[in-house]
């Protein structure tokens, strides 16, 4: 049950990030996963064994989707509970990264990075999260 209600209230939380930033018609699913669950998705998709705290998997271009409420999915958000806690983070803030990838954001580059510190900062902010 636990488990169902952090999923509702990170569910709750993407939405109000999305309405803020413009998104009123669209949703991401989240999910809540084991470590096995996401170290299997971090092999399969990028090539790394190991488990990690967040995954980000945005719709494909073009891929046929029912429209849930008229609403458009930008994708789907995978987080570990037991690893994030484990190693102490935040995983609101998780939350809000693995969102902000699935609008484009990235941290490769320099600049790309300075921009998304800079809005997940301010998204931070404005939802009282503390980090």
């Amino acid at each position: 049950m636990r488990k169902k209600t952090e999923a509702k209230r990170l569910r709750n939380l993407a939405k109000e990030v999305l309405d803020s930033l413009g998104y009123k018609r669209s949703f991401i699913e989240v999910n809540l996963v084991t470590k096995g669950v996401m170290r299997s998705l971090n092999y399969r998709f990028r090539g790394k064994d190991s488990t990690t705290n967040v995954l980000s998997f945005g719709v494909p271009r073009g891929f046929p989707e029912p429209r849930k409420y008229f609403l458009r999915s930008l994708g789907e958000v995978y987080l570990d509970p037991a690893y994030i806690k484990s190693r102490g983070e935040n995983i609101d803030y998780l939350l809000i990264h693995g969102l902000l990838h699935l609008l484009g954001f990235g941290h490769e580059r320099y600049d790309d990075r300075m921009k998304m510190m800079k809005l997940e900062r301010k998204i931070l902010k404005c939802q009282k999260i503390k980090f």
